[in-house]
């Protein structure tokens, strides 16, 4: 974690006041490896553990930890997070092995840039990074890229890849993007790539765009892309599931992803000539956030 990135954190409860830095491990070039971040206001304790700053909200922390009977009483939307956090985790190491998902993003990875626009006086927001199977072409283009993800595993994965590629301008954030741990009007550009189909109810994906819109500067660009329903999956596979291991999804058609999206953004465009995804380029809306 890369100490200038410290004063911009924040408590995933909604306090307002910067975390209080208590470093117990630096690296020679200053990363602080290990350490604690207090919030001031409500007290709580988080802590960066080889380089990740670890600040999921306490209903997500929690739940990790609970037994079958207190997981089963979870409200369903927490449940099926935690359900994905772990199959998440489960997969790490092999995520980065799909060969149909390396094949795919040779279309995905050029398309979402081309959205984005990147140049390298921008900050970046990856909301939902995985195990990084985009994030080296997002910092390649950036200033400064934050990549954000749930999965510890899929983080650490992460980390130890743009590590041994020698990419040094990325901070990593366990978070959950419905309540993402970060200071307003923050980024020049918020990037999520085949992240809103799995988060749980229209009110958590409502709010997880709102989350991103927030940390977005007014007037930059919001990419994001998402399961796509059509005539091949309406034959192949269904609208709504789950996926192995317990990962919820959803498939949107291009009104419903729209609607949800120009509720809180401004929709500049969709595109649907990828068989299984959307990408949407959207605007921040002077007044949100």
């Amino acid at each position: 974690m890369n100490p200038a990135t410290i004063p911009y954190l924040r408590c995933p409860s909604g306090c307002s006041p910067a975390l209080v830095l208590h470093t117990e491990r630096q690296s020679k070039t200053g990363e602080i490896i290990s350490g604690r971040l207090t919030c001031i206001e409500c007290g709580r304790e988080y802590r960066i553990h080889d380089g990740i700053a670890r600040l999921l909200p306490t209903e997500l922390a929690c739940s990790m930890d609970e037994s079958t009977e207190d997981a089963d009483r979870s409200p369903d939307s927490i449940a099926r997070k935690r359900s994905e956090m772990r199959a998440r985790d489960a997969q790490a190491k092999d995520y980065v092995k799909m060969w149909y998902l390396n094949a795919y993003g040779r279309l995905e990875i050029p398309m979402t840039m081309s959205k984005l626009s990147l140049s390298r006086r921008h900050t970046l927001l990856e909301a939902g990074c995985g195990t990084g199977r985009m994030t080296d072409s997002f910092a390649s283009k950036c200033r400064h890229l934050v990549s954000v993800d749930f999965s510890w595993k899929s983080l650490r994965v992460c980390r130890s890849r743009m590590r041994r590629a020698g990419i040094t301008n990325v901070d990593f954030i366990q978070a959950d993007l419905c309540h993402i741990p970060l200071a307003s009007s923050m980024f020049d550009r918020v990037v999520s790539c085949g992240v809103l189909e799995h988060i749980p109810s229209h009110e958590c994906q409502t709010g997880a765009v709102r989350e991103m819109a927030r940390v977005l500067r007014p007037g930059q660009k919001l990419v994001l892309s998402a399961y796509k329903h059509s005539l091949w999956t309406r034959f192949f596979g269904e609208k709504e599931g789950e996926h192995e291991g317990g990962i919820y999804f959803f498939r949107f058609n291009r009104k419903e992803l729209h609607g949800l999206l120009e509720s809180v953004v401004h929709v500049d465009g969709i595109t649907g000539i990828m068989v299984y995804y959307f990408i949407a380029a959207c605007s921040k809306k002077a007044l949100t956030g």
